[in-house]
């Protein structure tokens, strides 16, 4: 076997990735508006040179994931935005290549006002210290990224904080969002970093949200996440606090 014949298969899922990413991120950004029709197949085709299956299969992707619909002797449309899957990990991977949505973070944290608390206070009536440490592991490599000024890596401990959360409270449904909670964290980071004041300034939250759950203070560790919050949207500037 050729060594072009070794590589081919390895570049067919990196030129469908590519694609897909492509197109997501022209109708992200409104080069294709809602409504409007993505160019014809041999137009793609021609465009990203790749073969009409690639633009097919890449199209399939996009109609799973909500933007697009094709229709016989139409063609593909983009569908209206509020039937996007915003919340796909790859849209918002896909999305925080752009420039950050103000509207979508502030959509973000406004969810995670509502599921965040709840999963505190389910984790302090349930959580074992099995599922605690996780939290305590992300907290402390938060503080060390802190005092070294490493804000990016201190974002990533932020992400592994929030998600060992949600795993914590024993909930199935919670537990399933901890992927897209960490991509949405992901994605209200690149607008944090230009907004907020310090990073690092909602490290003592964090730990008041682990003692709330180790003294099995189920109020208290749902208050204490809604402070958490309120601090993220006081510091983006981009929204109220919750009372």
């Amino acid at each position: 076997m050729t060594l072009a014949e070794r590589t081919k298969p390895l570049l067919k899922p990196r030129v469908h990735r590519h694609v897909v990413r492509t197109l997501a991120q022209r109708i992200l950004g409104g080069e294709y508006a809602p409504g409007a029709a993505l160019p014809p197949e041999p137009e793609l085709c021609e465009s990203f040179k790749v073969s009409r299956s690639a633009v097919r299969e890449a199209v399939k992707v996009l109609d799973s994931k909500g933007m697009v619909t094709t229709r016989p002797r139409t063609g593909t449309l983009v569908r209206a935005r509020e039937e996007w899957n915003l919340l796909d990990p790859d849209i918002l991977a896909w999305s925080m290549e752009l420039h950050p949505s103000a509207e979508l973070v502030l959509s973000l944290i406004e969810a995670r006002q509502v599921i965040e608390p709840a999963a505190a206070r389910l984790a302090a009536l349930r959580a074992t210290a099995r599922d605690i440490a996780p939290l305590e592991e992300a907290f402390a490599r938060m503080g060390r990224y802190k005092a070294a000024q490493d804000f990016e890596a201190f974002n990533q401990a932020d992400i592994a904080f929030h998600t060992a959360l949600l795993r914590a409270s024993g909930n199935i449904v919670f537990q399933q969002l901890s992927n897209t909670i960490g991509a949405a964290l992901a994605y209200s980071f690149r607008l944090t970093i230009s907004r907020a004041r310090e990073p690092g300034a909602s490290l003592p939250n964090h730990g008041e949200v682990i003692e709330r759950i180790r003294l099995r203070d189920s109020e208290g560790a749902h208050a204490s996440m809604a402070r958490l919050l309120n601090i993220a949207i006081v510091d983006l500037g981009i929204g109220r606090a919750v009372p």
